[in-house]
């Protein structure tokens, strides 16, 4: 969830994010995977 605010400024608790269609939110969080500033990226690819 810190990425997603921290990257896209999209905050689940926000009342206008929680009417809208949850597939934006589902392709934001997909995108974490592939964005190099992730947590969630950095988390997967540790060396």
């Amino acid at each position: 969830m810190a990425d997603l605010l921290a990257i896209y400024h999209l905050d689940l608790y926000d009342p206008a994010v929680l009417t809208r269609p949850w597939l934006g939110v589902r392709t934001a969080i997909f995108a974490l995977f592939t964005h190099p500033d992730s947590l969630l990226r950095r988390a997967l690819t540790r060396r």
